[in-house]
């Protein structure tokens, strides 16, 4: 089997929690249950990859690494 690895560092990771928490809150507020997900976008020939992140709208993280193993 192969996985996705994205690297992301320390702040992104803080920036993504806070995200994924205030909107969580926010769920549980209004009684609704929207899921999130996790876009990694790429430009051909690996000049740039960023990812994003959606719940209740969508927050860009900003460039990272990424790889299959």
């Amino acid at each position: 089997m192969k996985r996705i690895i994205i690297e992301i560092s320390d702040e992104q990771h803080q920036k993504m929690m806070d995200y994924l928490g205030r909107n969580t809150a926010l769920n549980i507020e209004h009684e609704t249950f929207s899921g999130y997900g996790l876009n990694l976008n790429c430009v051909d020939g690996g000049f740039a990859s960023w990812l994003e992140v959606e719940m209740n709208g969508k927050l860009d993280l900003g460039e990272v690494d990424w790889n299959i193993e």
